[in-house]
């Protein structure tokens, strides 16, 4: 099981050194790297179960102009987006985007993009007493069980154990659909 999140998450920070006055926290870089990214699509060709958390998914990144002055030439590349670093160093809190689900392919990227579409208009309709915690993806027919996208709308009341559970629950469902649809259960004649 693997549960990612896309959004600021995604920084990757580094802690300044012990001693007092030896530097504040930098940017060092954007999950995944090389390695992991083999690895997650690794985990995606095997089908293995991946919950791609996107309620922070457009949420942009404050950063310091120092924060970002001290961030890896490759970082600020993915960062600044077309904008020009010097035109961003202007202000004293800069304000980023990470690139889209840049490590899923496009198609697994242009799903995840219809529900995050989709979910805003519901959240926009719908007072948020009446969602669940977690809103999952639609399971369709002809889709990959892996990865699945979901939003949590209530994320203090998904502890770790209980968005365990979901995601158990959220790959099982799907495992035992793929095994009944291929053998045509009871219910379905």
């Amino acid at each position: 099981m693997l549960v990612v999140l896309e959004g600021p998450a995604r920084v990757l920070w580094k802690e300044p050194s012990p001693q007092p006055g030896t530097g504040d926290w930098t940017p060092a870089g954007i999950w995944p790297d090389e390695d992991q990214l083999a690895m997650v699509r690794e985990h995606i060709e095997r089908g293995l179960p991946l919950l791609v958390l996107l309620d922070e998914a457009h949420r942009r990144i404050p950063l310091l102009r120092q924060e970002l002055q001290a961030a890896p030439c490759r970082l600020l590349e993915s960062l600044v987006d077309g904008t020009g670093s010097d035109e961003l160093l202007d202000d004293e809190v800069v304000e980023v985007r990470l690139p889209f689900l840049d490590w899923l392919p496009d198609a697994h990227r242009d799903r995840a993009a219809r529900f995050l579409e989709d979910s805003d208009a519901a959240l926009s309709r719908t007072p948020v007493a009446l969602l669940p915690p977690l809103m999952t993806e639609k399971r369709q027919d002809g889709l990959p069980p892996s990865p699945r996208f979901a939003r949590r709308i209530l994320p203090n009341a998904l502890t770790a154990g209980r968005l365990a559970a979901a995601v158990e629950h959220l790959f099982v469902e799907g495992a035992q659909y793929c095994a009944t649809a291929g053998r045509g259960s009871e219910a379905d004649r």
